[in-house]
């Protein structure tokens, strides 16, 4: 069975005058909460400009870093990558790697906690 692509815009803080968005897809939206970076591949060319700036966590309107990195699949989804270290092992690496910060948005019990806000309480397939 294929999962479904949500597909979300991320405003871009820093990058001058006019508003830019990072599109990035995700199979598990619910997970957005938690997220501490948005990756792109340095070599591609739609984003490299964007490395350095800030972008904006929807829902949380949390400013994180857009940080470049060589494993990131320009062809999967938008080609930009949410990054989630506290619920993705591959995250959690990539985390790791840039000295990320991990928020931790879900409870044992698939709830969210109240890292996600307002969402605190909600299952994750409800928050999805």
């Amino acid at each position: 069975e294929k999962g479904t692509l949500y597909f979300f815009k991320y405003p871009v803080r820093g990058g001058g005058g006019d508003v830019e968005y990072l599109p990035v897809a995700t199979s598990r939206p619910e997970t957005i909460l938690g997220d501490t970076a948005v990756a792109v591949n340095p070599e591609d060319g739609r984003f490299k400009h964007l490395i350095g700036h800030k972008a904006v966590v929807p829902f949380v309107d949390r400013e994180v870093p857009i940080i470049g990195d060589e494993g990131v699949d320009m062809e999967f989804g938008t080609g930009a990558l949410k990054v989630t270290p506290a619920h993705d092992m591959n995250d959690y690496n990539l985390g790791k790697k840039h000295g990320l910060n991990f928020v931790k948005i879900m409870n044992k019990d698939g709830t969210l906690n109240e890292a996600s806000g307002k969402y605190a309480g909600l299952d994750r397939f409800e928050a999805r």
